[in-house]
């Protein structure tokens, strides 16, 4: 097993987050458009403002170690993006797999901020810490706000589906 550093992973974690949030960006930028749902579209346009401000605030984190986000990971990460987007595009209940996965995701970046802020703190990395913790707030933010429409997703599927509701 090779030897690293805390300092190494401080940075290995940061540019895991960072192509996590490039993921995210590509989501949101496709999910206003195939959400079927314009009150659902916005809750994607609010949030595609604050990944946007997630992205930047990991990439001044990794710059202030001296390193920059890794290009094959943020790469693989948005391709897979655009094929989720094509895959929820091609379902017939686009908008609730969309926030049910969009609120999964939300999870997945809690969970790896959770780590982050972890390490930060082990290798004295405070300013670090701070930064995700706050990132990781405005993430459990998004994802109360994508479970509380998850009603209006299911009207949403079922209504792009022709199905009446009892």
């Amino acid at each position: 097993m090779s030897s690293t550093t805390i300092e190494e992973q401080v940075v290995k974690y940061l540019t895991d987050a960072h192509a996590i949030e490039e993921q995210a960006l590509a989501q949101m930028r496709a999910a206003p458009r195939i959400a079927k749902d314009e009150r659902l579209a916005q809750v994607f346009r609010d949030h595609h403002a604050e990944t946007e401000r997630h992205e930047r605030l990991v990439r001044e984190r990794l710059e202030a170690h001296g390193a920059s986000p890794s290009k094959l990971k943020d790469a693989a990460l948005r391709t897979g993006a655009v094929n989720w987007s094509g895959f929820f595009a091609a379902q017939p209940d686009t908008p609730g797999k969309l926030a049910a996965f969009t609120f999964a995701y939300e999870h997945l970046e809690i969970g790896g901020y959770e780590l982050l802020r972890r390490v930060a703190e082990r290798a004295g990395d405070l300013e670090t810490a701070s930064v995700v913790e706050r990132i990781a707030e405005q993430e459990r933010a998004a994802a109360r706000i994508i479970a509380s429409r998850f009603d209006r997703a299911v009207e949403a599927s079922l209504a792009a589906q022709g199905v009446g509701v009892a």
